[in-house]
């Protein structure tokens, strides 16, 4: 009898030991892939922030400033950590899509809207 108990721990601790780094894997991913939906909100935002900066600010520098401030506090009302890679990129982004506007803008110069 005593020996039922001694292997029904064994199998249990053998379970636990099993399960748990399931348990941890399942955790990381759920992590993962809530912070990857945020992303996509973030960026939604960020361009609402850049369009809306171009209306407040007439200097670039300063309008990336401010944009870049709205995007931080942004990040923490969704509940987005914001680390300085996701930073990084960000800037880079907002930096990319200005570069694209001046040259499409510059291209679209000579056309007119009827």
């Amino acid at each position: 009898m005593e020996l039922d108990w001694v292997k029904m721990i064994c199998e249990l601790l053998v379970g636990l030991a099993t399960l748990i780094p399931l348990v941890v894997k399942l955790i990381e991913y759920v992590k993962a892939a809530t912070k990857e939906k945020n992303w996509n909100e973030l960026m939604r935002m960020t361009i609402e922030y850049m369009k809306t900066a171009e209306e407040k600010f007439t200097d670039g520098a300063t309008r990336k400033e401010w944009v870049m401030a709205m995007i931080r506090t942004s990040a923490a009302n969704i509940n987005y950590d914001l680390d300085d890679a996701a930073l990084a990129k960000i800037s880079a982004l907002i930096d990319d899509i200005c570069a694209a506007s001046k040259v499409l803008n510059k291209e679209a110069g000579g056309i007119t809207a009827e």
